[in-house]
């Protein structure tokens, strides 16, 4: 299998390299920048040097068949570093209905079998009509041994190997894909560590995705996952009818592995004017493939989406209701429940006014499983999210008046009395905010006002409020562009008053088509009444640029 995916690889990389050479070309892109400036700072540590440069570059060569080299380089008195792209190189070079993979690559057959876990080998993907052929190996894991004079190293962990295989038939909307992935580490990649077994998994995949009728669509990925934890126990024999006998095929069983499914199925109804999606999800306790880094499961999900385009589109309301908990073998000392809400709304009448508001909610709560729960410990949490925005343009063909309002609302609600005191919390925010525009020019004048406050546990409140402006122009023919903004905000915190005062100011002038200088000013005055947060800062810098 190995040999044949290498062999097969290399022929299909040959053949698209050269249908593509004859119309491509190698070429170069990238920029040099240099810069030096000033810092000064009293009442905190430094966090920059008193008067910064450097130099920083990148480079980046573009090869026939979609090939792509950067490289970036930076040098000066904060440090250098330097960057290139053969630690971990891959390439995918496709050619009409082929694909080939080579090098590092992350893959995706199905969200149960090989979803995207980066591995060192080669494979390809094939359509030809409405063939679905595809087939990957490689390494997934290197051997890292354990080394007892630095203990800051990462995990151990064996050598793992694998292939993953996918057959189908269909359209890139409409298919059936049957898809395997076959993995196991070498017990002898590295010396005997008993804090790690060497595991071994098969996973068989079906992925569906059709349209029944004109505006009925379906959704199916389901898998089942037989993964061996420790390969060097007993082998088992199977009795006559059971699932795991389908899996022996490719591995044997063991009294260390077991059988684990996995499914997610959506069906959605979809017209002019309104839609609904409804979806299931269940994931058995311990459900894992070798082709996925992370997975959730012991989980049952139901979630109803619903969704209105009403008035020609200028009204469009969406939503989203869903449930979930865990537990699912009963074997929990608490089974975590939890709930959620979403709608979005979005009404845009003309060009000149819109509104957009949003909603979620998310529920959390527990229920005793093996044992009760106490209920200084039970987990009932609601986390509530509330958004919206206004905004309305004056616009002619010289000028532009744009206004907006942004409210938000968070809150976390803690059901449980007797913790609620150390956990609850609420954030408001609102922006009142003013854009002025003139087309032609490009001048344009900005103003903010701006109030946020929270309210922490145990009757802790902090808020902050005040103005922003803000002024840009563009000069001499669009060369030169410049800025400025500053801000005022008042707080006030543990009882204290203060303020914070940030200022700006930047231009930057083209030279040429491919050459730019640059300048750069900012100020920060911090007061809020805490002794650790009353400092100045005082930055700057020159800076020359050119691309090629």
């Amino acid at each position: 299998m190995r040999r044949f995916l290498l062999f097969l690889c290399f022929i299909l990389s040959k053949i698209i390299y050269a249908q593509n050479s004859s119309s491509q070309a190698v070429k170069l892109s990238g920029g040099l920048n240099a810069y030096a400036g000033l810092y000064q700072a009293s009442g905190i540590d430094a966090r920059n040097q008193t008067t910064p440069f450097g130099l920083s570059g990148s480079v980046n060569v573009a090869l026939p068949g979609g090939v792509s080299l950067p490289f970036s380089m930076v040098l000066g008195n904060q440090g250098a570093s330097f960057r290139q792209p053969f630690n971990q190189f891959g390439v995918s070079p496709t050619y009409k209905w082929a694909t080939v993979h080579a090098g590092y690559r992350n893959v995706q057959f199905s969200p149960f079998t090989l979803a995207g876990h980066t591995f060192l080998g080669g494979g390809f993907e094939i359509n030809p009509g409405k063939l679905r052929l595809g087939a990957v190996y490689g390494r997934f894991n290197k051997a890292i041994s354990t080394d007892l004079a630095n203990p800051d190293q990462a995990l151990p962990s064996f050598k793992r190997t694998g292939y993953a295989v996918k057959l189908g038939y269909g359209t890139a909307s409409n298919y059936v894909d049957l898809n395997l992935l076959n993995a196991a580490d070498d017990q002898n990649s590295i010396t005997p560590n008993e804090s790690i077994a060497p595991a071994r998994n098969t996973v068989i995949g079906l992925t569906s995705r059709f349209t029944l009728v004109k505006k009925v669509s379906f959704e199916l990925d389901a898998a089942g996952s037989a993964y061996t934890r420790d390969t060097r126990a007993q082998l088992i024999p199977l009795e006559q009818g059971s699932l795991l006998k389908a899996f022996t095929v490719f591995m044997p069983a063991q009294l260390s592995t077991q059988l684990t499914t996995a499914l997610q199925t959506a069906v959605g109804y979809q017209n002019k004017v309104f839609g609904l999606k409804l979806q299931y999800k269940r994931i058995d306790p311990n459900f894992q493939t070798m082709g996925a880094y992370y997975f959730q499961s012991d989980i049952v999900s139901y979630t109803v989406a619903p969704s209105f385009n009403l008035m020609n589109s200028k009204l469009r309301i969406m939503g989203s209701l869903g449930i979930q908990k865990d537990n699912l073998a009963q074997n929990k000392n608490a089974q975590t429940g939890r709930t959620v809400g979403s709608a979005v709304v979005s009404f845009n009448p003309s060009t000149a006014f819109g509104l957009d508001l949003q909603f979620s909610n998310y529920g959390i709560s527990q229920q005793a499983g093996l044992r009760p729960i106490i209920d200084t410990l039970r987990l009932a949490q609601n986390n509530l999210s509330l958004m919206g925005n206004l905004r309305y343009n004056l616009q002619n063909e010289s000028v532009s008046h744009l206004f907006t309002l942004t409210v938000t609302h968070q809150q976390l609600s803690d059901l449980n009395q007797n913790t609620a005191e150390f956990t609850q919390n609420q954030n408001q925010n609102v922006n009142l905010s003013y854009f002025f525009t003139q087309l032609e020019s490009g001048f344009g004048v900005n103003a903010t006002a701006s109030y946020t406050q929270t309210f922490l546990p145990q009757n802790q409140t902090v808020r902050f409020y005040g103005p922003t402006v803000g002024i840009n122009h563009t000069l001499l023919d669009k060369k030169l562009n410049v800025s400025a903004s500053g801000s005022y905000l008042f707080n006030q915190q543990l009882g204290q008053n203060g303020q914070v005062i940030n200022g700006s100011a930047n231009a930057s002038y083209q030279l040429g088509k491919r050459q730019s200088l640059s300048l750069q000013l900012g100020y920060l005055n911090s007061n809020t009444g805490q002794p650790d947060q009353k400092f100045n800062e005082l930055r700057g810098s020159l800076g020359y640029g050119i691309s090629f």
